[in-house]
């Protein structure tokens, strides 16, 4: 298991490397406009998919593995926060481009990475900035409704510090309206 984390944590550390060398805004900007057919969109998606799951899985790893502080589970915590930075503005690029990509055309996995990368951002701003893609991508059928109600839940929890709650029974609908309501985030109709 020691062996296959090490591993694990070199194969993201060169990725975080190979990603530092074009994590300019310019470089993302000139990848994004490069995807002009659904195929290259889907693959550029789905690989920011399995980075940001990879690294997850390896910070899971590496704290089972060497405990909460050791220096193995804080280099891949830093990994990690370098690739959600860049997939965060990559993700960004991509939604101004060409919106949020839908289930018939990119295929599951791609469709909910624009999801995982906002869902994992820890700004607010950006999260607010990013809703109307995600509440499109909801109403559209291409983000499920506990994905989306998710999103909400964790923007509340970290813009009012407390989780909010209705009383019992309730549908998903009615939470998703009540948290966007609550949070205050404009809805443009489709």
């Amino acid at each position: 298991m020691q062996k296959v984390l090490t591993f694990l944590i070199l194969i993201l550390a060169f990725g975080s490397c190979k990603e530092r060398g074009v994590s300019s805004e310019e470089d993302f900007v000139k990848k994004v406009k490069s995807l002009n057919t659904i195929d290259l969109q889907k693959e550029f998606l789905e690989e920011i998919y399995k980075t940001d799951q990879e690294t997850r899985n390896a910070l899971n790893d590496a704290r089972l593995t060497y405990g909460y502080d050791s220096a193995e589970k804080k280099e891949v915590q830093q990994i990690m926060v370098n690739n959600d930075r860049n997939n965060f503005q990559k993700i960004e690029l991509y939604l101004q481009k060409y919106g949020h990509p839908s289930i018939a055309e990119h295929g599951e996995k791609a469709s909910r990475a624009p999801w995982i990368v906002i869902h994992h951002t820890g700004d607010i701003t950006s999260k607010e900035r990013n809703f109307t893609y995600l509440y499109e991508a909801y109403r559209k059928g291409n983000l499920e409704s506990g994905s989306f109600s998710l999103y909400l839940e964790r923007l509340h929890r970290t813009k009012f510090g407390n989780r909010f709650t209705l009383p019992n029974p309730y549908r998903e609908e009615q939470l998703i309206d009540s948290l966007i309501t609550r949070l205050n985030l404009v809805v443009k109709e489709y």
